[in-house]
């Protein structure tokens, strides 16, 4: 029966599905019954199993409407958030250190930005309007992650782009007219000269610009020792702002491949924008594509949308696969899809309020389909398709086991480390910005004496490096380096001489009106300084650049909560030295973070990577299958040692019970959230093991832990 609670959009899609069954001769699933019910929602709306706590409150409850009030519990909680970024982490490709580490300065902040922006439950189409228009400098945008993904390479951005959003494969048609789908590469090109102007390798240096005209025309005076350095000084100054930016640059000018084989152009034309699908756009910006591509009238967006949130709840789309739509495609049930895109129409695409229709679904909570749906096979969704955990709900249940209170308060947004190379960033940014090119350029030539000075002492040092790094020397390798970053940190002093000191000290006046003091002592940084990634200088302090610090101050409160809970949990189990107690607590939550608070993608060699999880190059690229490492670490790892600790929640509630049958029922509890049945008793008592940790040793390594039911 449908709860007391569940609103008209929920009883619609019931009927919907109710006429597809009985056209087809189908049943529905039965209803599931409580205890499969609570670990279903803890697992799909916020990624981990309950505790034993959660569990019992929700069992005993006699609440007609327990279930709409559990998954509005649910959803208005942080761990929906947590879980919701790893769903979108997947699909957008979402990584702390991006290409390579290059773009670590948009990367963090790119990741908490989505972070937020899920927190915040901005609606669907809003926010994906904000990606495609995001331009500007990272510390006032950290939107421009969504470019920087794609560094350099923006057809490919627009191949992601379509895919991701409009659930369509236009890559192929970069090379040539599509083999299997109608788009041309005429129609590919059209759709990326949108968005081609964007730059995201942007330091100012441009290609095309005023400074390289003054290059140029030095290039063609005889060489001297002022000038013959400056590339490598243009490329150092380019380091300051490089890949923290992304700007709209008129001389981007997209042109079609020197090969390009079709008689509607020439090969290397100019290309001008235009839409593949629905309606044309005035205007061939990109927030005329944005405007486009997010449209209700857009005949794949809403589609797209709505059905991949189908499948986060039902396990399957009712288009698969979700991201290869074609003009010929038919959703097993065209009723309901067409009834899916208006509701989140209606919703003001709203992924929350969506996600409250589905879960409140008496299909959705029916008992899952077993049988496998085979690909191409039509299913009817009768129920959830049983499926396995992904990496991220099978290592949060493992930090569940662990913690006695799983969602500690922590604090949200980049961290103090990474606050501080922003702030250092956007002081050198803006106050480049100050200057003219020519005063750049005089101040490059002055600094290109400084390599002229130093290039001597740094050949050799480069030439051995590489000696040391093919005879695979690596202690000699970092010794060098080390030698060579120190001389030329003395080279680069030019270009903060002469340039940056300049750009700051102006920046100074602008802020305060007032003169500039001198610039702070220029010291040679230590080796140790030197080992440290992006060693800053303090040149001059300038109001306003300083940082944020609210944020070392939400941190502190951050702990201070967390040892409030844990305070809380030691006078709850009658800890007596609550001390200790508060010391291992703070240890654990150091030592077993939520997956949400790791990097993404984890390291490799990290439960994570072990259970499956995307390595974030490739759009949804996680593995949920069953696999040799997964199984070696449930039997073998430490995790299982990990989760039987002292003051673990599975530890506390085996410890409560008195007697073994006590714990075989706290043991299925805490790991199952139902209470064994007659012939798990019987088996347990005939298998001549009686310890706690023998079952847990079996439970975890059970089809029914690991799936979701």
């Amino acid at each position: 029966m449908l709860t007391v609670q569940a609103d008209e959009a929920s009883r619609r899609i019931d009927a919907l599905l109710a006429e597809d069954w009985q056209k087809n001769q189908l049943t529905a699933n039965a209803p599931s019954n409580d205890e499969t019910f609570v670990r279903r929602a803890h697992l799909d709306i916020i990624g981990r199993i309950p505790t034993l706590q959660e569990t019992q409150a929700f069992l005993s409850s006699q609440e007609k409407d327990k279930r709409a009030k559990l998954i509005d519990q649910l959803l208005a909680s942080d761990g929906y958030a947590q879980h919701m970024f790893h769903f979108w982490a997947d699909i957008l490709r979402v990584q702390s250190r991006a290409n390579g580490g290059q773009g670590e300065m948009t990367s963090k902040p790119y990741l908490e930005h989505v972070k937020k922006r899920i927190r915040e439950n901005l609606p669907y189409d809003v926010f994906v309007r904000e990606l495609l228009t995001a331009q500007g400098k990272v510390w006032d945008n950290p939107a421009i992650g969504y470019y920087m993904r794609d560094l350099g390479m923006p057809l490919e951005n627009l191949a992601n782009t379509t895919r991701v959003f409009l659930g369509t494969r236009i890559e192929c048609a970069q090379c040539h007219n599509h083999p299997f789908d109608k788009w041309t590469q005429m129609q590919f090109y059209q759709m990326a000269a949108f968005t081609y102007p964007l730059e995201t390798n942007f330091t100012g240096v441009a290609e095309k610009g005023p400074l390289m005209d003054l290059k140029r025309a030095e290039d063609k005076k005889p060489r001297s020792a002022s000038s013959r350095h400056i590339g490598r000084v243009f490329e150092n100054l380019g380091d300051f702002v490089r890949y923290s930016k992304v700007q709209a640059l008129p001389t981007r000018v997209l042109k079609l491949p020197h090969d390009y084989q079709y008689d509607d152009a020439k090969p290397k034309s100019a290309v001008s924008s235009a839409t593949m699908l629905g309606t044309s756009v005035k205007g061939g910006d990109v927030k005329a594509f944005a405007e486009w591509m997010t449209s209700p009238e857009n005949p794949r967006f809403t589609k797209v949308i709505a059905n991949r949130l189908w499948k986060k709840v039902f396990g399957l789309g009712l288009i698969e696969p979700v991201d290869e739509l074609m003009d010929s495609t038919v959703p097993m049930n065209p009723a309901l899809m067409q009834h899916l895109e208006q509701l989140m129409v209606a919703s003001h695409y709203d992924m929350k309020a969506y996600l409250r229709v589905l879960y409140n679904t008496q299909a959705y909570q029916n008992e899952v389909t077993k049988t496998e749906v085979m690909p191409g096979e039509l299913y009817h969704f009768t129920g959830p398709v049983l499926r396995r955990m992904t990496a991220e709900q099978m290592y949060d249940s493992f930090v569940t086991l662990i913690h006695p209170t799983p969602d500690l308060p922590h604090r949200r947004g980049i961290d103090s480390e990474m606050a501080k190379k922003m702030v250092y960033r956007g002081k050198l940014s803006d106050a480049l910005d100050l200057m003219t090119p020519q005063e750049v350029f005089d101040g490059s030539l002055k600094a290109s004496e400084a390599y002229e000075a130093i290039s001597a002492r740094s050949k050799p040092l480069r030439e051995a490096y590489t000696a040391a790094e093919k005879a695979k020397d690596k202690a000699l390798m970092e010794k060098l380096n080390l030698e060579i970053r120190s001389t030329e940190f003395v080279a680069r002093t030019g270009i903060h001489d002469h340039v940056v000191v300049p750009a700051v000290a102006r920046l100074y006046t602008k802020k305060t009106g007032k003169p500039s003091p001198p610039p702070i002592p220029v010291t040679t940084p230590t080796l140790e300084e030197l080992k440290k990634p992006g060693y800053n200088r303090a040149y001059i302090e300038v109001p306003g650049y300083d940082i944020d610090q609210a944020i070392p101050r939400e941190e502190k409160a951050a702990e201070d909560a967390r040892d409030a809970v844990f305070m809380a949990e030691s006078k709850k189990l009658g800890v007596s030295d609550t001390q200790s107690y508060i010391k291992a607590r703070r240890a654990q939550a150091r030592d077993w973070p939520r997956a949400a608070d790791v990097d993404s993608p984890a390291p490799r060699g990290h439960y994570l990577r072990e259970f499956g999880q995307s390595d974030r190059d490739l759009i949804e690229n996680a593995n949920a299958d069953a696999s040799m490492p997964q199984a070696l670490v449930l039997m073998n790892s430490e995790l299982f040692q990990s989760i039987l600790k002292p003051n673990t929640q599975l530890r506390i509630n085996l410890d409560k019970a008195k007697y073994p049958e006590e714990q075989l029922q706290a043991a299925y509890l805490t790991l199952l959230s139902r209470q064994p049945t007659a012939a798990e008793k019987a088996a347990w008592s005939k298998s001549g093991l009686n310890s706690a940790e023998d079952l847990i040793f079996a439970l975890i390594n059970t089809q029914q832990f690991i799936f979701v039911r």
